[in-house]
């Protein structure tokens, strides 16, 4: 894979716990912000397909066994006269 370098411009405190993490888990920065920006796409791309398939469901539809009719009237159902 090509790979290109980039500059980025971010608050002191985040750079410095950013390091912090990454010395914990014996590893370069730059390994483990290339990571979490990995982390952050997977979950993203994860979310538009799931939400995809969800609303394709609801568009179709769920089959509850009642063919279409309501089979007791709202009253009926509790206990009303």
């Amino acid at each position: 894979m090509e790979k290109r370098n980039l500059t980025l411009s971010l608050p002191y405190p985040l750079v410095r716990k950013a390091k912090e993490m990454a010395v914990r888990e014996d590893r370069s920065l730059n390994d483990y912000v290339r990571e979490a920006i990995e982390e952050k796409n997977a979950r993203s791309s994860g979310y538009a397909k799931a939400r995809e398939r969800q609303l394709a469901l609801l568009d179709k539809g769920l089959e509850l066994g009642t063919k279409g009719g309501i089979p007791a009237a709202r009253n009926e159902l509790h206990g009303r006269k």
